[in-house]
């Protein structure tokens, strides 16, 4: 049996009334349960950190995973920050001082999170995440790694540390990745003294050009044996060799 369209119009608009009927009278007992709900869920998700160092560890870096949108970092340096003041004696501390350091990594504060993995392995080098702390200091360290034109004091830092870990850590997984960023810096600290050298023999400044290439030559063989090296040792020769002749360097 067919039911006409007009039929079906008034069947949608009877039960379309009776059920704000059902609203209305019903509101006074939903809205309040709702409201209740909701309270309580706001209760519980503002509910004071537990007191055990292991389980705010456990959280914090529950809470540190994920993308930067999904994670919730305020809360997990939060309760990292809590272990280490309320617990100073735990053995979280340690792993609390990482995490720390960790997070600041993650949320892109490199310059904050290379000092603090630096201090982390200096103070417990003995701990199973001493390797890790270092590479990921050297890592921060080089985001601000720049060319050999610019300022050095980061490759310097870059290179103590490389140096450092393939010495202590010469098996660990990460140590061919560091090697090559030790000899990523090696090259830009050696480019950087021969570009010094070169600009006093434009000028014609022998004497302070060949002391700037003995920094390369006599003094660090570790720059010398870089290709940016051999470079430095051919201009070097040919300046004691014949000052005169480099007037058309």
């Amino acid at each position: 049996m067919k039911i006409s369209s007009k039929k079906m119009k008034k069947i949608f608009n009877t039960n379309t009334k009776n059920f704000s009927v059902f609203l209305s009278h019903h509101a006074l007992y939903i809205f309040p349960s709702l409201l209740f709900l909701l309270s309580l869920f706001l209760h519980c998700s503002q509910m004071e950190p537990p007191n055990d160092p292991a389980e705010l560890y456990k959280i914090a870096m529950q809470k540190a995973e994920g993308s930067i949108f999904s994670a919730d970092y305020e809360t997990a340096e939060k309760y990292l920050q809590r272990i280490i003041e309320l617990f100073p004696a735990s053995q979280y501390v340690p792993d609390a001082n990482f995490g720390l350091a960790y997070i600041r990594m993650k949320r892109g504060n490199c310059a904050e999170a290379a000092v603090l993995f630096e201090n982390f392995h200096q103070r417990y080098g003995s701990h199973k995440e001493a390797p890790q702390a270092l590479y990921y200091s050297i890592l921060c360290y080089m985001k601000f790694v720049d060319t050999a034109d610019r300022d050095i004091e980061y490759v310097k830092k870059v290179r103590e540390l490389s140096s450092i870990f393939l010495q202590r850590y010469p098996d660990h997984e990460k140590s061919e990745e560091v090697s090559k960023i030790r000899e990523k810096v090696l090259n830009i600290l050696a480019e950087h003294h021969l570009l010094v050298a070169e600009f006093y023999v434009r000028r014609k400044l022998y004497e302070p050009a060949i002391r700037r290439l003995e920094i390369i030559v006599e003094k660090d063989k570790e720059l010398l044996d870089t290709s940016v090296g051999k470079k430095a040792q051919k201009l070097y020769e040919e300046i004691k060799k014949n000052k005169t002749s480099l007037l058309q360097y």
